[in-house]
């Protein structure tokens, strides 16, 4: 009994250590130094194009959430994406960061630009 107390204190204390690697290994969504090449101005469209999609992916899931088996629609279709969206929202920040890019730059993700929405007539 303790010795399976022990072996299972010792692989939770070995896992542990995954959940701060990405920082050491790199991030599995997205290729190594993607944006290196890139200049401030294209980060600039990037930032504003990819905080627009992950915004869309937030929304879709926000509303398959509400629905019957939408957790499993969220973990199978939206998750990944948004997951690679928030890598590439990361590995951008930091090359505006190594570029030395402007501010406006690194805030451009705050303000996405959105198509405005229609109004849909309602059927009589």
């Amino acid at each position: 009994m303790r010795t399976k107390l022990c072996t299972a204190a010792l692989l939770a204390a070995s896992l542990g250590g995954c959940a701060t690697s990405l920082n050491v290994i790199g991030d599995p969504f997205v290729a190594p130094a993607k944006f290196q090449f890139l200049r401030c101005e294209d980060i600039t469209k990037r930032l504003v194009a990819t905080t627009t999609r992950e915004h869309e992916l937030r929304g879709l899931m926000d509303r398959a959430s509400t629905d019957t088996g939408g957790s499993t629609v969220n973990m199978l279709v939206y998750q990944p994406d948004y997951q690679t969206v928030q890598s590439e929202l990361r590995q951008l920040h930091e090359a505006a960061v190594d570029k030395q890019c402007p501010e406006e730059t690194r805030k451009a993700d705050e303000t996405p630009k959105t198509s405005p929405k229609r109004d849909v007539a309602k059927p009589r």
